[in-house]
């Protein structure tokens, strides 16, 4: 199996079938498609379990444990490929992502990973303008992508990836422990000690709708802040303590902390009015 391709759902079921074509439309010769479903309300279990009657490369899952990095976590179990995709079933695919992804692999066996570009948009693709892309393939050397996407801003998003499978062998899955930011955790994690490779090549479109998926699990994230405290002090701290890091990793790492006080205090002040 070359690719294993894991959506997990969450009260998706507006979304399901557009996900499908979208996999359908990627021309990928070998792969994957693993569901999870993580407590839908919705029917999207019963739109899924109609897909996998259809096409046998369909594989239906469960995570009673909530959030995608519990869900995306079951599918690595099950996940055959030699190659592992994300997808969030309220995003959307660019014409021949996958396999442009795939080839960089390919060509060049000591990558662990590679990411393209994302467009973050209320339109849909078809109704997007793109800048030119190059698809030249940049390799940094080890560490830079870990040390640059401690600026958060920088994160590329997990739909924009393809990993090898040694990727989690390497540094594990995604921390469940975490109730925000655990993909900031992980692609920390995966820049510092996995080689990572960017290719000038729109992947995916992250889909700006009042009911995405990510949206609404989201709403109680008023400040950004809030969102990368947990993965700072129990993934980025604890990493820095027992690992061996450049000055420059150091340096971010207590410029965020204390930066990040800073702000959740000058939050919470604007709200003390209101505690008591």
């Amino acid at each position: 199996m070359k690719l294993s391709i894991i959506i997990p759902v969450y009260n998706g079921n507006k979304f399901i079938d557009n996900a499908y074509q979208y996999v359908q439309d990627q021309k990928v010769t070998d792969f994957e498609l693993i569901f999870i479903d993580n407590n839908s309300g919705d029917n999207s279990l019963q739109l899924v379990k109609k897909i996998q009657m259809q096409d046998e490369r369909v594989i239906l899952l469960k995570e009673s444990i909530q959030g995608a990095a519990a869900a995306r976590n079951k599918g690595l179990i099950y996940a055959s490929g030699s190659y592992v995709y994300f997808f969030d079933v309220d995003d959307e695919l660019f014409p021949n992502a996958l396999n442009t992804l795939i080839e960089v692999l390919e060509n060049n066996a000591e990558i662990d990973s590679v990411f393209g570009n994302i467009v973050k948009s209320r339109k849909h693709i078809d109704d997007v303008t793109i800048p030119n892309e190059t698809l030249k393939v940049t390799i940094h050397p080890e560490k830079y992508w870990g040390i640059r996407w401690l600026d958060y801003s920088t994160l590329p998003g997990t739909p924009s990836f393809v990993h090898r499978k040694r990727v989690f062998e390497k540094i594990g899955n995604f921390n469940t422990s975490l109730l925000l930011g655990e993909d900031a955790a992980f692609m920390v994690k995966l820049g510092m000690e996995c080689k990572v490779a960017h290719i000038d090549k729109f992947v995916m479109l992250y889909h700006r709708h009042q009911e995405s998926t990510v949206s609404i699990q989201n709403k109680v994230q008023k400040e950004k802040v809030f969102t990368y405290w947990e993965p700072l002090i129990h993934e980025h701290i604890p990493y820095y303590t027992t690992t061996k890091t450049p000055h420059e990793f150091k340096k971010k790492i207590l410029y965020k902390t204390y930066g990040s006080l800073a702000k959740m205090i000058a939050l919470t002040k604007g709200l003390r009015h209101e505690l008591h």
